[in-house]
């Protein structure tokens, strides 16, 4: 089998997962984040958010279920703290919350990524966000974007056992490369410096099917509805190029002849011509010529907003 030179295999460790159980896991979940966990199945994973009171975003979260339990994924830096503030409202619930640091993950990206599955007997599901299983209990997702994506999820034991029978010219060390997909796909993404900073929308999760606008309440719910239903959102996410090398998460971007910031930095990985950043922008400054603060340039790629998903 000839595989495109552009596939490959990584680690994932920048990530890692929550394993939340007991008999009032969904109620609870549901209660705390912006997606429907009633829509969550062993066939579809969700992208939800976690946010304040405030309706800002303490974090981005993939949900998926596995038997009676249900895992979320999200960046290390904010797990203990996402997970610190979750267990604080548990109460008398019928929850168990902890790290799942029993299970381990896979990265695949590039167009023969299904190829590659097929050749691990691996099923290689082509919805965003579907998932299937195999008998040896990995979990495949389909990752939102454009370019094929998959993580495959399983024990610590079935993911180490799996790695040799990756070609060793496919396996490289993690770096970037799932970072700049997702910012390719425009995905966002939480970190420490940027919590609590915007409202999901702003960072584009009602176009990606991250928010349940009918489930009812949940924590910031008030916020983020008001936002949808007034229609004054003012706010985007936009992938941009940048002259330079890659800022920091939080960074302010500017206008031209402004001293005041029109957006701030999501996240940002270098390449080949300096560096790829996603950006929540001021919509009314798209067409302006803009700047970080140590005078880089910055240009959007594409302003026009995402489509919605078609799962």
């Amino acid at each position: 089998m000839t595989l495109s030179p552009e596939l490959l295999v990584t680690d994932s460790t920048e990530r890692v997962w929550l394993r939340v159980g007991g008999d009032d896991a969904d109620a609870f979940l549901q209660g705390q984040l912006s997606n429907d966990v009633r829509r969550l199945s062993e066939h579809q994973a969700q992208l939800s958010s976690y946010n304040s009171p405030k309706g800002r975003m303490l974090a981005v979260l993939t949900l998926l279920r596995a038997g009676d339990d249900i895992l979320i994924e999200l960046h290390r830096a904010i797990a203990d703290a996402t997970l610190a503030r979750l267990k604080l409202f548990v109460l008398r619930s019928k929850v168990t919350l902890a790290r799942a640091d029993d299970l381990d993950a896979l990265a695949v990206i590039g167009d023969d990524a299904a190829a590659l599955l097929a050749s691990l007997r691996l099923p290689a599901p082509q919805a965003p966000l579907q998932c299937a299983r195999d008998a040896r209990g990995i979990a495949v997702v389909r990752r939102l974007g454009a370019r094929p994506r998959y993580s495959l999820v399983a024990s610590r034991e079935t993911i180490a056992a799996l790695r040799p029978q990756i070609p060793a010219s496919l396996r490289q060390a993690e770096g970037t490369q799932w970072r700049r997909a997702d910012i390719e796909g425009g995905i966002p993404l939480v970190l420490p410096e940027t919590r609590d900073h915007f409202v999901a929308q702003m960072a584009n999760l009602d176009l990606l099917d991250g928010i349940s606008f009918s489930k009812g309440c949940y924590t910031g719910q008030e916020i983020v509805a008001r936002l949808h239903y007034l229609g004054q959102l003012k706010r985007r996410l936009f992938v941009a190029r940048i002259d330079g090398p890659p800022p920091a998460p939080g960074s302010d971007v500017l206008a031209a002849g402004e001293t005041q910031a029109v957006g701030e930095i999501i996240d940002a990985v270098a390449d080949d011509h300096g560096a790829l950043a996603s950006v929540v922008l001021q919509l009314g400054a798209r067409e302006a010529a803009l700047r970080l603060g140590d005078g880089t340039a910055l240009r959007l790629i594409d302003a026009a907003e995402p489509p919605p998903p078609t799962a």
